[in-house]
């Protein structure tokens, strides 16, 4: 949204039809600031980071009412190579960018073969979340068994296991179970969609005429105790082949251009770190249950679809696979 303000006209429209909107260049600018204004603050139980950049190539301008205005709203960072950096500083700076960005958890996001092209713009997206949850888990002994997709060899995870009043859903026409664990931060949660079988290609399909609004109308509260994975996931998201699949091509495109006043980008990434660990107030499996007795035992030992919710907004999403 804040780069259509600075594109070309075709780029544009194909930005405002890829998001349904058709709206002026200044309430644009208002909904990233609202958007931007909710988003959570780090505090003691919840370590947030989170920064977008925009590093220009030598050739490549932007404006001042953009600078001033959607990238001001967007708190985009702005940068500017000097054109004469060999592929090897360009990943260089690329990287040290992110890795500052993430308070040093995320390294090695470019390497100089990607760059060996030179840069047009680079958009940077870094995302770094480790919450505590709301209720202590345990730290389950050993591994146990997860049941991979069909045909995979037999492998084993870590898990923990959350005693807590979480809200649940079983939808047995469709086949899965909804299951939303909440953070000791209020308003942020992680909602697992858990198939029935060991796939995700049925859940996927189902989600795409099934909306989080509709899962979250049928779920109820009652305190579950929920085994599932322990891991720190760490995903790369390219964004212009993202932005191709979701039709906007000239944002990314091949062709050269002279248009001081469009905005055209070579590379984008978009670099997010999730933590679903047990956190420093886990307790180790000593074989003793201290919590309330749960109204249902839930083991999550299948592949799973993720969205971290922040109150009624998803922050990011991902699915869960051995």
């Amino acid at each position: 949204m804040a780069f259509s303000t600075e594109t070309d006209e075709n780029t544009t429209a194909e930005i405002d039809q890829c998001l349904g909107l058709n709206i002026t260049k200044s309430d644009k600018i208002n909904i990233i600031k609202d958007v931007l204004s909710d988003m959570p603050k780090s505090n003691f139980d919840l370590k947030w980071r989170w920064s977008s950049r925009l590093v220009l190539g030598a050739e490549q301008n932007v404006s001042e009412d953009f600078r001033s205005g959607a990238a001001s709203a967007l708190q985009l960072f702005l940068g500017k190579f000097h054109g004469n950096e060999t592929d090897k500083i360009l990943a260089q700076t690329l990287n040290h960018m992110v890795e500052e960005d993430s308070g040093g958890a995320i390294r090695d996001t470019f390497d100089p073969e990607e760059l060996s092209d030179g840069v047009r713009a680079v958009a940077l997206t870094t995302l770094y979340m480790r919450g505590r949850w709301r209720s202590a888990p345990t730290v389950l002994n050993g591994s146990r068994p997860f049941r991979d997709a069909d045909g995979s060899p037999p492998r084993t995870v870590r898990m923990i296991r959350l005693n807590d009043y979480v809200r649940y859903a079983n939808f047995e026409d469709w086949k899965f179970q909804a299951i939303e664990i909440f953070y000791a931060t209020r308003g942020l949660s992680l909602l697992m969609l858990v198939p029935d079988g060991r796939s995700l290609r049925g859940l996927a399909d189902r989600l795409e005429t099934l909306s989080i609004a509709d899962i979250s109308k049928r779920m109820i509260s009652m305190r579950i105790a929920v085994t599932m994975p322990l891991y720190t996931l760490r995903m790369t998201l390219l964004l212009p082949s993202k932005f191709k699949a979701l039709g906007v091509d000239q944002l990314v495109s091949d062709k050269d251009t002279t248009d001081s006043g469009s905005l055209k980008l070579s590379h984008g990434v978009q670099r997010l770190m999730f933590w679903a660990e047990a956190g420093r107030n886990a307790f180790k499996d000593d074989g003793i249950e201290w919590d309330a007795e749960p109204e249902m035992e839930l083991v999550v030992d299948r592949p799973y679809l993720f969205f971290v919710r922040w109150h009624k907004t998803t922050l990011m999403s991902g699915n869960f696979v051995l």
